[in-house]
This record gives structure tokens, sequence and C-alpha cells, in this order.
């Protein structure tokens, strides 16, 4: 059996981090990410999130913000996490003016029913 000298490993050793960093991937712009995000602020903006979600609506926006920033300075894992955030947080400020509209006409369907029973029992009582 032959027997690996140090002299033979030690080349290996000097390669084996120069072989990591070819390996290592530099990050792509979220260039999508950055999309969605604006998408889905422009939708929560349009369905009512100004009025019924606003602190929601506004921290999307400043993730964007902090994600297109990031992305400038080619900070590009740090953009793609804000944008996500951007992203999540539209989505829930859509959600939140949805579920406040809904409320808010569930609402005055209670109110029209109410009168309708009032209206009813004034028919019923003359």
């Amino acid at each position: 059996m032959k027997r690996v000298t140090s002299k033979r490993l030690c080349p290996l050793f000097l390669l084996a981090p120069l072989l990591a960093v070819g390996c290592t991937t530099t990050p792509d712009q979220p260039v999508q990410q950055l999309a969605r995000a604006e998408t889905g602020i422009e939708f929560a903006a349009e369905n009512g999130a100004s009025e019924f979600a606003s602190a929601t609506l506004e921290r999307a926006r400043e993730h964007l913000r902090q994600a297109q920033n990031a992305a400038e300075d080619g900070e590009y894992d740090i953009a793609l996490k804000a944008a996500e955030k951007a992203e999540a947080d539209a989505e829930l400020a859509a959600a939140q003016s949805n579920r406040r509209q809904s409320e808010a006409a569930l609402e005055e369907i209670r109110e029209s029913i109410d009168v309708l029973r009032r209206e009813i029992a004034r028919v019923r009582a003359g």
C-alpha cells in the first residue's frame, strides 16, 4: 500500500480555497422580485389600501425603497429580502383593505335589514 506524503497533499490544500471561491456565485439583481413588489403595492393602493390599511401599505413602500437602494448599491441579497418583505406587506395591505371593506359592506346590509324589519313591524301594526 502506498503512503501519501504531506508533500503531495500540500498542493491540494492550496487549491481548495481557490476552488471554493470559483464555485461561489454572485447573486443576480432581484428584478422580478422588485417588479412583483411594485405590482403588489399598486394593486393594494388601487383597491383601497391607502384608506383601509395605510400603515401596512406604507411599510410595503418603505421595504420597496430599501430594496431599490440595496439593489443600486449592488447588495442583491439585501435587496431580495427587502423586496420579498415589500411584496408580503403589499399582499397583507390588500387583504386588510378587502376585509375592512367587506366589514363596512356587511354593516350597511345589517342596517338595511334593520330598516326593513322596522318597516315590516310598522306595516303589521298599522
